[in-house]
């Protein structure tokens, strides 16, 4: 299981909730408000094709007319898209009558994976642990080909692959060229797979408690797009990208 790093903030809470009605799930799968509102979920990548009917359906059921919701909203302003970002907190089913968080939940079942935006950072912990345990489990997206987490030693599985994708493998070694420090997964330059980090975003992961330039030998789990144009290489922008695998 990935390490995470700082204690959850309000956005990962019920402190700083205000109630709200949901009027329906669109076809983004983002969450409509009767009073106008579009909300997008911090943290969470629906996936494609058959599955995302499946998540489409959950939501619907999660948010079914009548039930308590409440929004943490982590964005304090709409994307260019006219979403706010933030956490919806819901009824548990069945007996379980406590809010809980909608993203965790979807997580959870393997109808989503977290995705790194900044408004997701302060949720990080319990989206991560969530969609931990829907990999363990092989539950929904796990089973897809397009959604396994890649070897780090294989990067010829990184060829032609589009979107977001998680790589994992042990750090052979860092560098530093150009202005950025690079984690590479192995010594063959321009073949083997490497992360990026402009130097001007290091103090956001040292905050965080990554110390980059300590990783050598660790085993690492990055998520991002993958740009083949200099051998298989994924910058880094936000701590939220990162997973420490395993104890030190």
């Amino acid at each position: 299981m990935g390490r995470a790093f700082g204690a959850e903030a309000a956005p990962c809470s019920l402190e700083e909730s205000a109630p709200v009605e949901i009027a329906a799930v669109d076809a983004d799968l983002d969450l409509l408000t009767q009073d106008g509102r579009r909300i997008a979920l911090a943290g969470v990548e629906f996936p494609a094709g058959p599955l995302r009917e499946r998540s489409r359906a959950r939501l619907e059921a999660r948010l079914a007319a009548g039930r308590l919701a409440f929004l943490s909203a982590a964005a304090a302003v709409p994307d260019r898209w006219g979403r706010i970002a933030g956490g919806l907190y819901v009824e548990g089913e069945g007996d379980e009558a406590a809010l809980a968080s909608l993203a965790e939940a979807l997580l959870r079942e393997g109808l989503a994976r977290f995705r790194p935006d900044p408004a997701a950072m302060p949720c990080r912990n319990g989206l991560l642990a969530a969609e931990a345990e829907a990999r363990r489990r092989g539950l929904g997206l796990w089973t897809a080909g397009e959604y396994v987490v890649v070897d780090a030693g294989r990067p010829d599985l990184l060829a032609g692959r589009t979107g977001m994708v998680v790589v994992e493998g042990v750090l052979g070694g860092i560098g530093e060229a150009g202005g950025s420090l690079y984690l590479n997964f192995g010594p063959r330059r321009w073949a083997d797979f490497a992360v990026v980090i402009w130097k001007g975003n290091i103090e956001a992961f040292e905050r965080s408690g990554l110390r980059l330039r300590t990783l050598s030998g660790r085993r690492v789990r990055v998520r991002g797009l993958i740009d083949t144009a200099y051998g298989p290489r994924m910058e880094l922008v936000s701590p939220a990208q990162m997973e420490i695998v395993g104890a030190p």
